[in-house]
């Protein structure tokens, strides 16, 4: 049973977020933050916590849609590479990560005509107390073929796992850059 539940949900925790945050969005809890049309934004920018897993991966996605994107991350220092799972996973579909160093959103410049998107819930308030400012929020998940507000952060999981968060993250680019 505990195989199953690190290879679906990355851990017990995993699990209790994924269950708390599916209701909450079945409740309309984070229905503001699904309901933009990302077309009208000129830069996806990309927010998780560490920046090195679901947010470069994200960006070089969206890049390679056509796109404006960039990345950074909540909780990291600057100048960091992509987790070395991620780049592999990137090369998979002829995406590179070799040249991606971290940048905390400190540090980072938004434009007033970027849209975020954050990989999970906690990110909406974490940005807010961080960065401030009125900008567009959005869920990466909600634009899934079977949206979730949650795409766990991979980092100390199992690569089963790991797999699972980086190809729920490129469905979510496709959803908002199709």
């Amino acid at each position: 049973m505990d195989r199953l539940v690190y290879e679906r949900f990355g851990s017990r925790g995993g699990f209790v977020h994924y269950v708390r945050h599916s209701i909450l969005s079945w409740l309309g809890v984070y229905r503001k933050f699904s309901r933009i049309h990302p077309g009208s934004f000129e830069r996806l920018v990309f927010v998780c916590s560490g920046n090195i897993c679901r947010s470069p991966l994200a960006e070089v996605y969206a890049r390679s849609l056509g796109k404006q994107a960039a990345s950074c991350g909540l909780n990291c220092g600057d100048g960091f590479p992509a987790d070395p799972r991620a780049m592999a996973h990137a090369s998979q579909f002829g995406l590179s990560l070799e040249d991606h160093r971290t940048v905390n959103v400190k540090d980072f410049e938004f434009r007033s005509s970027d849209l975020i998107v954050v990989m999970e819930p906690a990110h909406l308030t974490s940005f807010q107390e961080k960065v401030g400012g009125n900008y567009r929020l959005v869920l990466a998940g909600s634009f899934c073929r079977r949206p979730s507000p949650y795409i766990h952060d991979p980092y100390n999981c199992c690569i089963e796992f790991f797999t699972h968060c980086e190809n729920k993250v490129l469905e979510a680019v496709r959803g908002i850059c199709g």
